[in-house]
């Protein structure tokens, strides 16, 4: 999924074997999480779209969806990181510094769900519905979301 198009918070299709139509892999946790029914494939790819604007707004590395037959010479590509650059301020807004870390530890680190439990100050046990609830509240907001924010 690009990051300067609307998201579509449906199920991704299975994984051929073609590693360049692969989307991109999330944390164990969230797989974890996906298999274990605390999670659906909407609240999946709410957390790949918001891994995807994190790497590119907050981390600046390049969109793995960017058509690249204009030879750099497009503004394509800058079009592209302000958009995850406002997506991300948007979620950041609402979430706030203590759940984007959680989305940081979880999805940009790969960290296990005791480390995120430990640094979040959770109970271990309850990790999951914590992840799981914050997944479920990315979900809302990116259908929410203003139609602006999608441009790039």
């Amino acid at each position: 999924m690009s990051a300067d198009s609307p998201a579509t918070l449906s199920a991704l299709p299975p994984d051929g074997n073609n590693a360049e139509d692969a989307p991109l892999s999330l944390s164990p946790v969230i797989d974890t999480l996906h298999r274990g029914g605390l999670i659906t494939a909407h609240h999946m790819a709410a957390a790949r779209f918001w891994a995807t604007d994190y790497r590119i707004g907050v981390m600046g590395q390049e969109d793995p969806d960017l058509d690249r037959t204009s030879l750099g010479l497009s503004v394509r590509p800058l079009n592209g990181r302000m958009g995850s650059i406002n997506r991300y301020r948007y979620i950041h807004d609402i979430i706030g510094h203590r759940y984007e870390r959680i989305l940081v530890a979880t999805m940009i680190n790969n960290q296990p769900m005791h480390e995120i439990a430990y640094h979040a100050r959770y109970d271990p046990r309850h990790m999951g519905d914590v992840l799981a609830l914050l997944l479920d509240f990315l979900t809302q907001h990116y259908d929410a979301m203003p139609g602006h924010l999608w441009r790039g």
